[in-house]
């Protein structure tokens, strides 16, 4: 199945069969990667994680991920190195891969990495560029999905928030479009709605003044509701992010459906509120959690050891 497949730059490029594997995989990782757990899947390979833009949970995720399969890590900075001189990032990502097997990339141009992943010889790893695509923020948002339900089929799934400026929610709509009977609804303020280069036959949108979020959220009943902040560092400058402000909290908990789950690519802003952490409902730290595993099983699958995680 991964035969000729060396990056992971889209979810468009994954087939919903490529998907179930990695999640397959993920599943099997599960009870193999806890805190010091160490297998050999990747041993004697060396991840670099260049990230150009800040970096919490897909820079430690996938530099923990490498660790459990046994491989190594170098974390590159810019601050500190030669782009300080001058050096291009073109330059910095060419002698990088002199020294890695595996590259994960983060730039805030949108198509970057793969004009990166075009000039080496390594697999390279989309950790999110610019307004694009953020594919495996997506792929653990629908293990988490599956891990819930059972299925990634006949799922309603509201997602919330500006979405012309977020890269995850963009990878998710285009990987939940590949599963049946899903119906995905776009709720965000007028003005924020989805790049057309991101929809499908499974998204419709809803663009609404956001005091309506809660009213709207009763009537459509969802599975699960994914929010999204505002992405202050892409929108115009001298545009008020405040004018667009929602907020899902105990009310919003209280009218949805018992079986409904919240999800959250974080950090969260605003936009969320702290008081409906200990509500079951709400699953953004096991969707972190599950990030270590969906990873793990990216860098195992991209970098051709298909057959180690076979042998698990």
């Amino acid at each position: 199945m991964w035969n000729g497949k060396k990056d992971l730059l889209s979810m468009d490029q994954l087939s919903r069969e490529e998907i179930e594997a990695i999640l397959h995989y993920a599943g099997r990782l599960e009870s193999l990667s806890g805190k010091g757990s160490k297998l050999g899947i990747c041993k004697g390979e060396i991840l670099i994680t260049a990230f150009f833009e800040p970096s919490t949970r897909t820079r430690i995720s996938f530099e923990t991920a490498m660790h459990t399969l046994g491989g190594d890590v170098q974390n590159f900075s810019e601050s500190g190195s030669s782009m300080e001189k001058g050096e291009t990032k073109e330059d910095t990502i060419r002698t990088l891969e002199q020294y890695c097997d595996t590259l994960v990339i983060r730039d805030g141009e949108p198509g970057s990495v793969a004009r990166y992943a075009s000039m080496v010889n390594i697999p390279v790893i989309n950790g999110g560029d610019g307004v694009n695509e953020h594919p495996t923020q997506a792929l653990y948002d629908m293990y988490t999905m599956w891990k819930s339900f059972g299925r990634l089929t006949n799922l309603k799934i509201a997602i919330i928030g500006g979405l012309k400026y977020y890269r995850p929610s963009n990878s998710l709509v285009t990987g939940l479009g590949k599963f049946e009977g899903n119906s995905i609804i776009g709720i965000c303020p007028k003005g924020l709605e989805l790049s057309d280069k991101f929809r499908n036959s499974s998204y419709s949108e809803m663009p609404i003044d956001m005091a309506k979020l809660n009213e709207t959220l009763e009537k459509i009943k969802p599975d699960v509701v994914y929010v999204t902040r505002l992405k202050k560092e892409y929108m115009p400058s001298g545009e008020d992010p405040g004018k667009y402000f929602y907020k899902i909290d105990a009310s919003t908990m209280r009218i949805l459906p018992g079986h409904c789950i919240v999800l959250h690519p974080l950090p969260r802003t605003s936009e969320m509120s702290t008081e409906i952490d200990p509500d079951p409902r709400v699953v953004m730290f096991k969707q972190v959690r599950h990030s270590l595993q969906v990873r793990m099983a990216v860098l195992a699958l991209f970098s051709g050891h298909e057959d180690g995680l076979k042998q698990i």
